[in-house]
């Protein structure tokens, strides 16, 4: 490979990356060039057949959320047809209590969209918290609420100090109080005790409280208590992709290969070339150079890495002292292990609720003390598993609901839970921890679905922070989000402060990936931001957010509305 040029080099073929050279080709104009250094594109939107033969499941990234690829559907109205196309079940979320055998379901939105079933199941544990349930959907679906929550998600860190955003806002503020919140109390609080404050039964404390771990934040986290209204409005919406999250990337390679990009796998990109004031290009591992006329852009890379194939001193002491000093151990490092099944699990709570059968982010918890799923979060910030009767689990079964996940007649079932980051443990350690996670889950699993025990498992993929380092960019500690959602770390600060807005000292140099905002899931949002920026530093023309009747939030909103429309009509629930 010689003589290559491009218009854009992008370093790494991750889903931001993708996303990102759509919106570089569509809206600029520019040819794209991607060069990943492993045999997939797709980064952490990965499928596989694991734990036997013909049982898929995904290896990394497993939630998606309606607002993940709003501007995508948005301006490229292909890309559910070429096959991004996601679903939910009828439940959504949910969790059962050992010690009393019963559930706590949170109907999805695709079949409860006034939340109206949730808040029956609800009220069997508290009337009050019912009417609060309602009272926060009702609250969370305003048009005050969604302006500001795609605010916040789809914008790089310096537009939201402009003065449209900040009324907004104050606006949203004033819906909150006027319904008889006040969130004030809960700006300086723990997530664990917003919920407590919020509602009084602890099952439904509790099921809120379990996705705070899924989205990489700590339950005793002093910064993260204001989050807890937008936590209630994300549980209904929680969504899978159907055939995979595989599916996505590959609607974003065909409609990049469609419209003139070029990939490059099995390419490790070595270095940024410069000379300190502009960016001309890249070179490989094996010493190849390419020639970037416009832009080169790190979509893939980790900020550690970043500082490395760039050089350290173009960023300065300050910025590298900030990059050195990231926290990567905290929550995030997690088990994720694949079931192969005869049988899908059959839960003794489905007496209580037999639509709990059929939820996706199933907690399974011994009891409903929030102090027992903090304590877990003690433990994984130690780097250590917590002992088994701490576990918190989340489980689901994807073949109940998208039968291409299993062979006919059998199930594939996965489960999440936090354990050490990839470096607590020797090599050996790891691979002894492995097996032994097995044989604890499957033991702590028919506690409560007596049908999942080593009869009915065919095989086990058992994926975990000492095999999530694959991915070099979350190498070496494993942490499925990169580093800590802390406040030092996350929204305008994330990784950094100085590297948040996606430019680089090098003008024609920017980045973006799970290290940015919003964080290591499987969005578009990083992607998005990073274009915004670059369609403004280049003075670029008509950018499909200036383009009338798409203008954001408002624009973004209709198209959650669209696709939850379009989730329902698509893939109706069986009576």
């Amino acid at each position: 490979m010689s003589d290559l040029t491009y218009d854009v080099v992008i370093c790494g073929g991750g889903n931001k990356a993708l996303m990102l050279a759509m919106y570089l080709t569509k809206f600029a104009g520019m040819k794209c060039g991607i060069f990943e250094r492993r045999h997939e594109i797709g980064g952490g939107l990965a499928t596989e057949e694991i734990a036997a033969p013909g049982f898929r499941g995904n290896t990394h990234a497993n939630i998606m959320l309606p607002w993940y690829w709003t501007p995508l559907y948005r301006d490229f109205p292909e890309f559910w047809d070429y096959g991004a196309m996601i679903d939910q079940y009828k439940c959504s979320d949910g969790a059962i209590f050992l010690d009393s055998e019963k559930c706590l379901a949170i109907y999805s939105q695709k079949v409860d969209p006034l939340q109206e079933k949730s808040a029956e199941q609800i009220a069997r544990f508290s009337e009050k918290d019912a009417d609060t349930w309602l009272k926060l959907w009702k609250i969370t679906n305003t048009p005050e609420y969604q302006r500001v929550l795609f605010d916040d998600l789809m914008n790089p860190a310096e537009w939201k100090s402009q003065q449209e955003f900040m009324d907004r806002q104050m606006r949203v503020f004033s819906v909150i109080q006027e319904a008889g919140i006040d969130p004030i109390p809960y700006m300086n609080v723990s997530p664990l005790e917003a919920v407590r404050m919020m509602f009084e039964s602890e099952e439904l404390q509790y099921t809120v409280l379990r996705f705070f771990p899924s989205s990489a934040m700590n339950v005793r986290d002093n910064t993260k208590g204001m989050l807890l209204l937008g936590m209630a409005n994300m549980l209904p919406q929680i969504s899978f992709a159907r055939g995979g999250t595989h599916m996505v990337a590959h609607a974003c390679h065909q409609w990049l290969t469609k419209n003139g990009c070029e990939f490059h796998i099995n390419k490790t990109v070595t270095k940024v070339l410069h000379d300190g004031k502009r960016a001309s290009g890249i070179e490989l591992h094996d010493g190849t150079t390419v020639n970037a006329k416009k832009l080169v852009v790190t979509a893939g890379l980790s900020a550690m890495q970043l500082l490395e194939v760039v050089g350290r001193d173009v960023f300065g002491p300050e910025i590298c002292r900030k990059v050195d000093a990231l926290s990567f151990n905290n929550i995030g490092n997690i088990m994720w292990y694949t079931y192969a099944l005869h049988e899908a699990p059959q839960y003794t709570a489905e007496s209580f609720n037999p639509d709990i059968h059929e939820t996706f982010w199933l907690g399974l918890t011994r009891s409903s003390d929030l102090e027992h799923l903090a304590r877990e979060c003690d433990e994984a910030t130690k780097g250590k598993m917590p002992s088994l009767q701490e576990f918190n689990p989340v489980v689901w079964c994807h073949s109940l609901v998208d039968p291409s996940y299993a062979p006919p007649g059998k199930h594939v079932a996965q489960h999440e839970m936090q354990g050490p980051s990839a470096t607590s443990l020797t090599d050996d350690e790891w691979l002894r921890l492995k097996d032994q996670h097995a044989a604890d889950m499957i033991e702590f699993w028919s506690k409560f679905a007596p049908n999942m025990t080593q009869d009915n498992i065919i095989g086990i993929d058992t994926n975990s922070p000492y095999d999530i380092r694959r991915m070099s960019n979350l190498a070496p500690h494993g942490n499925f989000a990169g580093i800590d959602k802390s406040a030092s770390q996350d929204g305008p600060n994330r990784p950094t402060p100085e590297l948040a807005n996606h430019r680089t000292p090098i003008d024609n140099l920017y980045c973006t990936g799970g290290y940015w905002h919003v964080g290591g899931e499987a969005s578009s949002a990083q992607a998005y931001n990073c274009y915004k920026i670059i369609a403004t530093d280049l003075k670029l023309d008509n950018q499909p957010w200036q383009m009338a009747g798409k203008d954001d939030p408002d624009s973004l909103i209709e198209q959650q509305r669209l696709l939850v429309d379009r989730v329902r009509s698509s893939f109706p629930v069986k009576s």
